[in-house]
């Protein structure tokens, strides 16, 4: 199994596997045929995503409250289960944001949960 998370404006590859969208909102200039999947339930929910844009919190704040939310939310909790489900089909799952590679992300904290979540 193998999760990797990368950045929906970079190249497709085919060592993605699935390529999963996990943005609340629609990326600009993203065609659909860039991913397979977009689960909106994994991403953070509004508010917390423009509190954290907006700096009203910072990134750690930002974290503990998402995965707050990945805990508590029906929509997080059902995005969890499809991911891991598609890992379970051996073909690896990419999880995809705006954000470019190596900045602070929320998808890193996504992955840190899903791994935390299949090691258990």
């Amino acid at each position: 199994m193998s999760l990797k998370t990368k950045s929906i404006y970079d190249e497709k590859e085919k060592s993605d596997g699935v390529r999963v969208l996990v943005t609340r909102f629609y990326p600009r200039g993203v065609k659909r045929t860039h991913f397979d999947h977009w689960l909106r339930g994994a991403s953070p929910e509004a508010a917390l995503l423009k509190g954290y844009k907006s700096k009203a919190i910072g990134w750690r704040e930002f974290s503990k409250q998402f995965r707050a939310q990945l805990r508590s939310s029906a929509d997080s909790k059902k995005a969890i289960q499809e991911i891991i489900e598609l890992l379970g089909q051996g073909r690896g799952v990419t999880l995809l944001c705006y954000e470019r590679e190596g900045q602070k992300c929320h998808r890193y904290v996504l992955k840190a949960a899903i791994e935390s979540l299949i090691r258990r």
